[in-house]
């Protein structure tokens, strides 16, 4: 059962078609008994596109790579460090945007201790974000939060945080409030709140379902069928919103990327050495736009309808 509640508790962080993650709730995730760490790579390769009422061709590519790794494996409340490399090549560059955006986040997250029945804990670090990697220090951004949970019952408890991502889509420069409230079984978990809501729901043994969305745009919708016991076939639906300081401006100047998709594949399951996915998508609604953050986006231009191949791998160590 441990190991059940350990899986189903990631499974939204580390799901089939996520592409966006979030530290703010990273603290929390139970862990499966014999693992040190977790990780999760979403390469997607897009070839023959081009920007809308241009000339110029694109060939998009991207990498999502996230984990978390705890310090002390007998531990459910261990120290944990956690990261994330993420890059997006568009393939071409003009005048109004950038051909890349990468961006590269690392914390350190741990509990404090408890108040009055309040799990407190809380995750800090750096990132840096840019189109041009390195070139300058205006990318660089702090990561902060503290969170204080309060069990209600074996199953549920309620959340609540001081979030601090200062490369967020929605006022980056402030700490904004959060809160959740969670409840894991063995078939159905969710967490629902503020930036980070969740759902993973397990009917049968063969079918599971999972949804995410995140403040203001990425969402994600992911159901599997488990065929065989090493084999199965998953479709995802979603939608990615991105932003990264541009090389040429400051802080307040930052180059953002949305795309819809939708796919449909296999999964193989190896457990625990493979699981990994491979499917074809279908991406729209590419917009590249410029500004601070949501409330003064303006669009630059868009990128052709386009397949795209897609990889995941998802590691436990």
């Amino acid at each position: 059962m441990t190991r059940v509640l350990a899986v189903m508790g990631i499974i939204c962080l580390f799901s089939s078609g996520a592409m966006a993650q979030y530290f703010g709730r990273l603290l929390g995730q139970p862990w499966s008994d014999d693992d040190r760490a977790t990780t999760y790579d979403h390469p997607m390769i897009e070839d023959g596109g081009h920007v809308n009422n241009g000339s110029s061709d694109t060939s998009v590519f991207a990498w999502d790579s996230f984990g978390r790794v705890r310090l002390d494996l007998k531990d459910q409340d261990s120290p944990i460090v956690g990261y994330r490399v993420l890059t997006i090549g568009l393939g071409t560059e003009t005048p109004a945007f950038k051909a890349s955006m990468d961006e590269l986040d690392l914390t350190y997250g741990m509990y404090l201790g408890q108040v009055d029945g309040w799990k407190i804990g809380t995750m800090l670090g750096l990132g840096y974000s840019s189109t041009h990697p390195f070139v300058n220090t205006s990318g660089i951004f702090g990561i902060g939060h503290v969170t204080a949970e309060k069990a209600i019952d074996a199953n549920d408890s309620f959340l609540v945080a001081v979030d601090y991502e200062a490369n967020g889509a929605l006022l980056p420069d402030v700490p904004l409030p959060g809160f959740a409230f969670m409840h894991r079984t063995e078939h159905l978990n969710f967490l629902v709140g503020y930036p980070l809501s969740y759902v993973s729901w397990t009917p049968t043994a063969k079918w599971e379902v999972t949804a995410q969305y995140q403040v203001p745009y990425s969402w994600d919708l992911d159901a599997e069928y488990h065929a065989i016991k090493h084999f199965g076939f998953y479709s995802d639906a979603g939608n990615f919103f991105q932003g990264v300081v541009r090389s040429d401006g400051d802080i307040t100047d930052r180059q953002f990327f949305q795309m819809s998709r939708i796919e449909a594949g296999i999964r193989l399951t190896f457990d625990p050495i493979i699981d990994s996915t491979i499917g074809i998508g279908y991406a729209f609604d590419q917009t590249i736009s410029n500004g601070f953050d949501i409330r003064d986006m303006h669009g630059v231009t868009h990128l052709s309808n386009e397949p795209y191949l897609s990889f995941i791998v998802h590691g436990r160590f």
